[in-house]
């Protein structure tokens, strides 16, 4: 380092978050953008290739809010809907995240920890993958964190002049977060709790404004909420989802720090959760008391994921990850704030350690054919379109998955799903029947020789139907794209 030439030194940061961005771009153009289009982003495509009104009655039925899929539609209107063209918006939010992570580092502790934040968003799988995805989680990080930013500086700011500012600010990242994903609703709760146990650091009026940004916030979002509630029948087609038990929240934490990865590589994973305990005993000595910005990082590091979890246990199962996306850039700062109270020697080795890690199963789950979120739609519909021929039947099963098959497929074969969805009709998709199966598959397989069964996002019932075509018909054909996606061939009349 002492024989880096002077302007290195001058420019440091500009050129650390420069080569951390251009890192992120290398790794988004070639791998990441030329993966397959995965069922998120086929649904993502799908629905902003309406008109505005037609994508906002969709939306309201599904689990999401508008603003992202707004600036989707408009992006591809301009630019295209290609894959990589569509994941570029994705990557774009994710670069903008790299610089406003170390600027909220250094707001929170000082400068060399602000690029270590951004180093660790830079090398996080989790980010990598979700940050080339044609889904909002990016966009979703990016106002989690300048939200944060502006939270910190209403406490850490005494000037009048520049607290309004802020609150000006403030209240402006919250009504882009509200209508860019539901959870952003926990980001508020969290600061409101810790407002609410940390009163001394605020200015007097502060609950008031507080309060009134949240009324605000309110008025401006109730409008969708009306619409919403007025359809009545959001998550017509999400995937069906079990309620969340505390291997869940292991998995979360495992899967912000380490990505997606294979089960002989978690174990090895799992083998190190006492390092981290024994690095967590050294961070909260008592005469090293945590500051009051890793209390906060710490507070909007659970508080999410314990109202998500509380919510999925009372009333409806809704515990995703990535749906708590939110919960990483705390998750990087509390790691960053008990690195600061250890010893100089250990604190050294546990940074490089983590990087180290984060940047290996980055590679491995970018590399990995075994991957688990991996959906190699394209394979298996370049499969089809190079076998099946033109009397042979395809059906697809979760009946949801046939939005990235159609995306790809341009061949002769008819396209079905099962169980038989009509999505000319309202509501939601028809549930799996045993007792109709044998009458559906007539249907389908009527004045067809062959048909090609296609099986991912288990529902609960997709062994029922292999099973059944097994015992019925003919397997010809199988085939293995991606875990969880598998393609038979059956022989239906001879």
């Amino acid at each position: 380092m002492k024989n880096l030439p002077p302007f290195f030194y001058k420019y440091k940061i500009p050129l650390v978050l420069g080569a951390l961005m251009l890192f992120v771009i290398s790794l988004s153009v070639f791998i990441f953008s030329r993966q397959s289009l995965r069922l998120d982003e086929a649904q993502s495509l799908w629905q902003t290739s309406r008109s505005p009104l037609k994508m906002f009655n969709i939306i309201a039925q599904d689990v999401h809010v508008p603003f992202y899929h707004l600036m989707l539609h408009f992006w591809q209107v301009f630019l295209g809907n290609g894959v990589a063209t569509a994941r570029a918006l994705s990557m774009i939010f994710f670069i903008a995240a790299i610089p406003a992570m170390y600027f909220l580092g250094k707001l929170a502790y000082n400068k060399n920890a602000g690029l270590y934040a951004a180093l660790l968003l830079s090398v996080s799988p989790f980010m990598n993958w979700y940050g080339n995805e044609i889904r909002m989680y990016s966009l979703f990080t990016l106002v989690v964190i300048l939200h944060q930013y502006c939270f910190i500086k209403l406490y850490k700011t005494t000037d009048p002049a520049r607290r309004r500012s802020w609150w000006w600010a403030y209240g402006i990242v919250s009504l882009f977060g509200i209508f860019t994903h539901y959870f952003f609703l926990f980001s508020i709760v969290s600061q409101g709790l810790f407002y609410l146990f940390n009163r001394d650091l605020f200015q007097p009026g502060d609950f008031k404004k507080f309060l009134g940004i949240i009324v605000l916030l309110m008025i401006a979002f109730s409008p969708w909420i009306y619409y919403v509630l007025k359809l009545g029948s959001i998550s017509n087609s999400s995937p069906l989802l079990e309620a969340p038990t505390s291997v869940n929240i292991f998995n979360t934490f495992s899967q912000f720090l380490f990505g997606f990865q294979i089960d002989y590589v978690n174990t090895i994973l799992v083998s190190l959760w006492p390092l981290l305990v024994l690095f967590g005993f050294f961070g909260l000595q008592k005469n090293k008391k945590p500051s009051s910005d890793t209390l906060y990082f710490l507070t909007a590091l659970i508080v999410p994921m314990a109202l998500a979890f509380i919510v999925s246990i009372a009333f409806r199962p809704l515990y995703l990850s990535r749906y708590l996306i939110l919960s990483l850039p705390p998750l990087y700062m509390v790691i960053i704030g008990f690195f600061a109270n250890l010893p100089p020697t250990i604190k050294k080795v546990f940074q490089i350690l983590l990087v180290v890690l984060m940047a290996a199963t980055l590679f491995i789950e970018a590399f990995s054919a075994l991957t688990p979120v991996k959906e190699d739609y394209k394979a298996a519909t370049d499969y089809l379109m190079a076998n099946a021929k033109a009397d042979d039947a395809i059906v697809v099963s979760a009946p949801f998955t046939i939005y990235p098959v159609e995306y790809y497929y341009h061949g002769s074969s008819v396209l079905s799903t099962l169980p038989i969805w009509d999505r000319a009709s309202y509501g939601p998709i028809p549930p799996f029947d045993s007792a109709t199966l044998p009458q559906q598959i007539a249907t389908i397989s009527q004045n067809h020789q062959n048909l090609w069964l296609l099986l991912s996002y288990d529902q609960g019932y997709q062994e029922t139907l292999r099973l059944y075509f097994d015992t019925h018909y003919q397997r010809l054909t199988v085939m293995h794209f991606s875990p969880g996606l598998d393609l038979y061939e059956y022989k239906i009349r001879y």
